[in-house]
């Protein structure tokens, strides 16, 4: 189900219904409780998309199914060259874009800034686009198109001198370092980020979200604390936060993995349902789905497998298998599996983790490190580990100093 709060409209569709039922602009604007400026507009084609709550009254008062005033595709909704420049507004002056990747409507965001792309266009707009395409590219795990694409909006937008969309491209990047487990150019340009925070705009949220989750992965748990702190500030009513809800539910999640590796169970229980909640206000699965599993992990270790199994099989079905976060969710199924010695699914899910995953990626070297700490934990000889001295040899070329060292402490 989509959760989008807008849609392409049919303006060719439109027309032709208001015509062939001799509808008066008036009364429709009336019926919809729009002005009558604002259905000329869309009659026009200068308003090219419509919110949902008034596509349902409009299919109402024209007595149609809503399906037959969506455009199916950019073409039905951009016919003509003479339109482009419609597109080009409205994608670079809004958040639609940002609402269709987290929605996971990748290939429709690609083909969309693609079709707009000509040489007379300003080079703010293309950094814009660039640094889009960059996101979108991440998200489905392409981390060399998206290094490509944010450092192409990078260089675009220090041409220009756009502060703005300088610190989203270092941002886009500094999550693409990340999840590419290339933790030093990540911390590079997060600081760049930090350095430049007064251009943040609407990312600031994102921006403190990305900085928590990279400080917990590297143990510096007060760090990841208080940059999740932050992030639910910049979330408050009031702040210019885009996404609000989505960033929030993710510090949420930072803070609850944080009480876990503290050792305050209830803690995090309450923080990651708390998360969970918000993140059903969102409407994205995706961060539904964290949620879950992060809910799942503290299940789990609370000693309540049932239900932490449940939960995290019902994270699985809710993303792609392309998406960003099936890795680390994968990472969770397997520790759940292996904590209660379900041989059968553990192998599974640590094949499909050997698929997607590289052996010497962040979120791999992590799963495997908790596995082995479980494994140590119960005694356990069930379930196989890598060895202690290839994990410490993975935690080391990775920089995982922290880890590395409780390692050494608890089993060298």
């Amino acid at each position: 189900m989509s959760h989008l709060k807008t849609v392409l409209l049919n303006r060719a569709q439109l027309k032709q219904m208001v015509t062939e039922q001799a509808i008066k602009h008036i009364w429709l604007a009336n019926e919809i409780g729009v002005s009558e400026k604002t259905l000329t507009r869309w009659l026009k084609g200068d308003v090219i998309r419509i919110r949902i709550h008034n596509l349902n009254k409009l299919a109402l008062a024209l007595k149609c199914p809503k399906e037959d005033l969506i455009a199916t595709s950019e073409t039905d909704a951009y016919p003509s060259e003479k339109n482009r420049d419609l597109l080009i507004d409205e994608l670079s002056s809004d958040g639609f874009l940002y609402e269709l990747m987290m929605s996971s409507k990748i290939n429709l965001t690609v083909s969309l800034i693609k079709s707009t792309f000509h040489p007379r266009l300003p080079s703010a707009i293309m950094a814009n686009f660039y640094i889009k395409l960059g996101y979108a590219s991440l998200i489905h795990r392409q981390y060399k198109k998206a290094i490509h694409y944010l450092t192409q909006g990078l260089n675009k937008a220090t041409s220009v001198a756009d502060h703005t969309l300088m610190f989203s491209a270092n941002l886009g990047l500094a999550i693409t370092w990340f999840f590419h487990s290339e933790l030093t150019k990540a911390h590079v340009h997060l600081t760049l980020c930090k350095k430049t925070i007064e251009y943040a705009g609407q990312e600031k949220a994102h921006f403190y979200s990305t900085f928590a989750l990279y400080e917990l992965y590297c143990g510096h748990f007060d760090d990841a604390m208080e940059a999740a702190n932050a992030c639910l500030n910049e979330c408050l009513p009031g702040k210019p936060a885009i996404e609000k809800n989505v960033f929030k539910s993710t510090a949420l999640q930072v803070l609850a993995a944080c009480y876990v590796f503290q050792g305050d169970l209830d803690a995090a229980h309450h923080v990651c349902t708390e998360s969970l909640n918000v993140a059903n206000q969102s409407g994205y699965k995706r961060s539904v789905a964290v949620s879950k599993g992060y809910l799942a992990a503290i299940y789990c270790v609370r000693g309540d497998f049932e239900y932490a199994e449940q939960l995290i099989e019902q994270s699985l079905l809710l993303v792609n298998p392309e998406d960003i976060s099936m890795p680390s969710l994968l990472g969770i199924a397997a520790y759940i599996t292996h904590s209660t010695n379900n041989v059968t699914q553990y192998h599974a899910y640590q094949a499909e983790i050997n698929t997607i995953c590289p052996a010497n990626t962040v979120i791999h070297v992590f799963a495997s490190y908790l596995m082995f700490a479980r494994c140590q934990e119960q005694g356990s000889a069930q379930v196989t580990t890598v060895p202690l001295s290839d994990l410490d040899q993975a935690l080391d070329r990775l920089g995982l100093t922290y880890w590395q060292r409780w390692l050494h402490k608890r089993y060298a």
